[in-house]
């Protein structure tokens, strides 16, 4: 992959104030943003489409909890960072093996995670 190409990130966060406060902080961080998606619908919805780098969800958004959204992702080899305000022991299976940041996290912890996973990634290529 060129270094040059922008990731797309999937938000998926059904708190307005959250979403647009993480939007704007991957945007600056480099990132394209897809969403943000406030319900698992929507967010699978685009994902029938699409395929984003990586994606930021929440483990319940309006429409009930994220499980298929995880689900799908993991099927799809896509990366995922869970940002809650359940701790990660509450974690279902869908979420099981993600970087967990529970909220409210700090400015840039999210970029910051997702960085992490990308050159984890990078190392195995």
């Amino acid at each position: 992959m060129s270094a040059s190409r922008q990731r797309t990130i999937l938000l998926a966060e059904d708190n307005s104030i959250i979403a647009i406060t993480l939007e704007d902080d991957l945007a600056q961080a480099g990132f394209a943003i897809a969403g943000p998606f406030a319900s698992c619908s929507s967010a699978l919805r685009w994902l029938d489409q699409n395929t984003p780098d990586a994606a930021v969800l929440d483990v319940s958004l309006a429409d009930g909890p994220c499980n298929e959204l995880a689900s799908t992702l993991t099927q799809r080899g896509i990366p995922f960072v869970v940002h809650s305000g359940y701790g990660k022991d509450s974690a279902s299976a869908e979420f099981v093996g993600a970087q967990w940041i529970v909220k409210p996290a700090l400015p840039g912890a999210i970029a910051q995670a997702l960085a992490t996973t990308f050159a984890a990634e990078a190392s195995y290529e």
